[in-house]
């Protein structure tokens, strides 16, 4: 029987002596050759999972315990550059991954860590057309939207040449025909004999060439279901809250504008630079209240640029006129965090709204409002802490809880399981059905669908709207251009 390229067993881990494990006695193996998703509900252990089995964990993070086997060795034996050349990851904010200042010195870096022989340059011009994004060479990282960032990380984690890849939500960030690249790329890098270990919570762009599905558990080995199961074996994807599709939006439909409904946010002839170059020009745009507008692009569009500019940020000409103050949740949540605790995050943002209230009213106040997002077992568990979900979520709560009657909100959902998403659209639609004006900028095209009063194209620096109509037609044409 074929040895495994990477196994663990009695693996266990925590982030700290006295905190409880996030996963215990864990046993998997992958085999070479193997494209092996690995699933399972929001916070469940699935990153931090991945890090350890990448040797980033404990090496920075938490205690360990059991053992990880990479090529029959254990991973602990490994020095750093002779563990990059056997296993590369991809974090699931490629934030977290960029130590350099455009994007083809982030690669070169990569590069010249496995002492790379070639042609450097030419090199990087392979990996960037690998990827699509040969025009952002020399691009700084800081400008690039979250889904060319999310490529160019990818780009730098081939650039190693490993022989197992590990990618953390690899599509959260990119636009459906990206997705659909970028799978056709790992697809075709499988076949030439790279191991693939995905964290997904979606499995519909790996059906075409997966090994089997584990889902994690909190203990012991995890669920192994084959590809051919998926439509058989839903309940048991159900039960955990994990997607299968979109069939769970079935019945979910926008909020009834009110005909009475005020204005909360226009603004007339709005450009939006970069420097003193226009990215965004000749933006007309009304928002009522009670309503969920979805704003939807390709990446590098402009999305999260007029998400910022809307919330006053940014260079701007143009008229903006709000009824009200503006919250924004970033793409990457962990931006705009500004202390060390989840109940301190949000009784910073009460003490503004309610400066004479008395610290056990502010805490009667914290409470309440974790307890509604479901966040009130991690109130002394700091922020960074969290799961990319669990971050989205202590965002949101921190910017209604702030009293903002206009909230705009970048990829909402990205990185959540089924239930964790049906619970945040829940959340909103009952503010929503308060009054709440909600502006989502997203790459879910079926959730843009079901829960929109209306839709706006960002495309080539203007925003125009989509009837129902039309805006099936570009459904349509993203899913016939893949």
């Amino acid at each position: 029987m074929t040895e495994p390229l990477l196994s663990c067993t009695g693996l266990s881990f925590r982030y700290g002596k006295k905190q409880d494990p996030v996963f215990r006695n864990l046993d998997l193996a992958v085999y070479p050759g193997e494209t092996v998703l690995l699933m399972g509900p929001s916070g469940c252990g699935k990153s931090s999972l991945a890090y350890c089995l990448a040797g980033l964990y404990p090496s920075y993070t938490g205690v360990m315990e059991g053992e990880v086997t990479l090529l029959g060795r254990p991973l602990a034996s490994y020095g750093a550059a002779e563990r990059s050349g056997a296993v590369s990851v991809l974090f699931q904010n490629p934030d977290n991954q960029f130590c350099m200042d455009r994007a083809e010195n982030e690669i070169l870096f990569a590069l010249e860590n496995i002492n790379y022989q070639g042609d450097l340059s030419k090199r990087v011009d392979e990996l960037l057309a690998l990827v699509g994004l040969e025009d952002v060479r020399s691009r700084p990282i800081h400008t690039l939207s979250g889904g060319t960032k999310q490529k160019l990380a990818l780009a730098t984690a081939l650039a190693t040449e490993a022989k197992l890849l590990i990618l953390d939500e690899p599509f959260a960030n990119l636009d459906p025909a990206s997705c659909m690249r970028v799978a056709e790329t790992l697809k075709e890098l499988n076949r030439r004999g790279l191991t693939l270990l995905v964290v997904d919570h979606r499995p519909d762009h790996w059906r075409g060439f997966m090994s089997r599905v584990l889902i994690l558990e909190k203990e012991g080995a995890p669920l192994c279901i084959r590809p051919e199961e998926l439509d058989t074996r839903r309940e048991e994807f159900a039960a955990r809250g994990l997607f299968t599709g979109d069939d769970w939006l079935n019945g979910v439909h926008p909020a009834e504008e009110k005909a009475d409904a005020k204005v909360s946010l226009k603004t007339e002839g709005l450009s939006v630079y970069h420097g003193k170059t226009p990215f965004l020009t000749g933006v007309d745009l009304t928002l009522k209240e009670g309503t969920v507008t979805a704003i939807v692009g390709e990446n590098g569009a402009g999305k999260s640029t007029l998400l910022t500019a809307l919330a006053g940020a940014g260079k701007t000409k143009g008229t903006i006129e709000a009824a009200g103050r503006v919250g924004l949740v970033f793409q990457n949540p962990r931006f705009q965090f500004l202390t060390l605790t989840v109940e301190e995050e949000v009784t910073t943002t009460l003490k503004v709204l309610y400066p004479k209230e008395t610290p056990d009213g502010l805490k009667q106040r914290a409470e309440a409002w974790l307890e509604e997002f479901q966040m009130l077992g991690y109130r002394k568990v700091s922020p960074y802490a969290l799961s990319q979900g669990q971050q989205r979520r202590l965002a949101m709560l921190a910017m209604l809880a702030g009293d903002r009657p206009i909230l705009l909100m970048d990829e909402p959902t990205y990185a959540q399981d089924e239930r964790s998403t049906r619970f945040i659209l829940e959340l909103i639609s009952r503010r929503v059905a308060a009054g709440l004006t909600a502006v989502i900028a997203t790459h879910d095209l079926a959730l843009a669908k079901a829960t929109a009063n209306q839709v706006l194209l960002m495309e080539a620096g203007r925003l125009t709207p989509l009837s129902p109509k039309a805006f099936d037609a570009y459904i349509a044409e993203r899913r016939a251009c893949v």
